[in-house]
């Protein structure tokens, strides 16, 4: 779980002996968490490269990926993938997939939050590092079909086209009398 450096630590100038910093989920992307303009040289707590970050308070179980080591405050917990069992790319599309699970284990009257002793209560079903791969790959599939609008929008056209056409086809085309 994410601490926060004292608050004079906190800076919008990059530096040499300041790392980029990130509280909640204001620079998450769709996949990637992106570049923040907040920095401090006081970290409490990092997010290493190639690890996960994931909303613990309102909303609990955001996530993105990090490909840079950052520091996190409090509102984000880092999860980093053991290589030899996991892929982080497939605990990502898994812990995604599972948010209402996650939400379910959150607490609080004033906001949902999620504490670090119920995230590591959380299981996660790992197939063989093989199997993680092919899901991995299928869904990176479905993701750029769905979300990258030059791989996505020509298969939408041509699905739609080829539709249109069995339609037409079947529309005009008449039984002899």
């Amino acid at each position: 779980m994410g601490v926060s450096p004292s608050g004079n630590s906190i800076t919008d100038i990059k530096s040499e002996k300041n790392i980029e910093f990130h509280q909640g989920k204001t620079y998450f992307g769709e996949t990637m968490l992106l570049q923040s303009n907040v920095y401090t040289n006081e970290p409490k707590k990092y997010a290493e490269k190639n690890s996960i970050v994931m909303s613990v308070r309102a909303p609990v179980g955001d996530t993105n990926m990090v490909n840079r080591k950052i520091s996190i405050g409090r509102g984000l917990c880092s999860i980093l993938a053991d290589e030899k069992i996991s892929l982080t790319k497939y605990l990502y599309y898994y812990i995604k997939s599972n948010v209402d699970k996650l939400k379910a284990m959150s607490n609080g009257s004033t906001f949902e939050a999620i504490n670090s002793e119920s995230i590591r209560k959380f299981t996660v079903s790992l197939p063989p590092l093989e199997e993680q791969q092919r899901i991995v790959d299928i869904l990176d599939r479905f993701d750029k079909l769905c979300n990258d609008i030059s791989e996505g929008l020509p298969a939408e056209i041509e699905a739609r086209q080829k539709q249109y056409e069995y339609y037409r086809e079947k529309l005009l085309t008449f039984k002899k009398l």
